[in-house]
């Protein structure tokens, strides 16, 4: 693995210190003596909100069986427009899921090269946890694969409550925006295998919030059958989170002991 070392960072003030007492000087000497009004800017912030238009707009249902089901779901008092959106949320993150997974896979087999492992998953859940005998890089490509088969079924979900698993949805656009920064770093060849696991813990946190969010919503509009298939999802990435949290765990403890070795 690649252990967090000391070096040449000069981030910090206290490297600094003529600097430092130099910026105090300035920041006494040119900070206003009454306090700083910003009502004036929050004022023209809240205008901006009001103002603004919404990110996006769920499409209509493509089918006439789309229409009656997302009626059906207002008779018995869920939120077919809501249902419709957060479906596509989780298409784009599963989506995404599958492309961080890659990364996640590549810089595995970086640290491989440079000598380091991850612990097998048998070491790492409980005692009466199905046994496996996948190795860490198997272990990877197979959470890979169910974040895909997500993927599908949330497409298959898509499709059957009428609307279109291509289109990008309000709360799916969001996501994507918000997932970017987590793609960046497991894309960035100078993170280390630590680093995108604790990107990937926060991911899989998320996701698992979310996979129970769509299950309520699922059940609230009269979908049973999708409900069902959600809870199935949100059981494998509950393994997804044990697992990379394991893995963290494991790869700092190491690191831990490399510095002070």
């Amino acid at each position: 693995m690649q252990p967090t070392s000391l070096g040449p960072n000069l981030t910090g003030a206290a490297k600094s210190p003529a600097a430092l007492k130099a910026m105090k000087q300035a920041a006494e000497a040119l900070t206003p003596f009454i306090q700083i009004d910003t009502s004036g800017m929050e004022a023209q912030k809240l205008a901006f909100i009001a103002e603004a238009e919404a990110v996006g707009s769920v499409p209509s249902p493509v089918s006439l069986k789309g229409v009656v089901k997302a009626g059906v779901a207002q008779l018995k008092g869920g939120q077919p427009t809501i249902f419709l959106d957060k479906i596509g949320e989780r298409l784009a993150y599963e989506r995404a899921g599958v492309r961080l997974y890659d990364a996640l896979i590549l810089k595995y087999h970086a640290a491989q090269q440079a000598g380091g492992v991850l612990p097998p998953v048998t070491l790492l859940l409980e005692e009466d946890a199905p046994a496996l005998t996948e190795d860490p890089a198997e272990t990877l490509e197979r959470i890979r694969g169910e974040e895909f088969e997500h993927f599908n079924l949330l497409c298959d979900a898509m499709t059957t409550m009428g609307g279109d698993p291509t289109a990008q949805t309000p709360c799916a656009d969001v996501t994507a925006v918000a997932s970017s920064g987590f793609m960046q770093v497991l894309n960035d060849p100078r993170t280390t295998l630590a680093q995108c696991l604790n990107a990937m813990l926060a991911v899989e946190l998320a996701d698992n919030a979310g996979w129970e969010m769509l299950a309520t919503l699922a059940d609230q509009a009269g979908q049973s059958d999708l409900a069902g298939r959600f809870l199935g999802a949100l059981g494998q990435e509950q393994e997804h989170l044990t697992i990379i949290k394991a893995w963290l765990t494991a790869v700092v403890h190491d690191e831990s002991r490399s510095s002070a070795a």
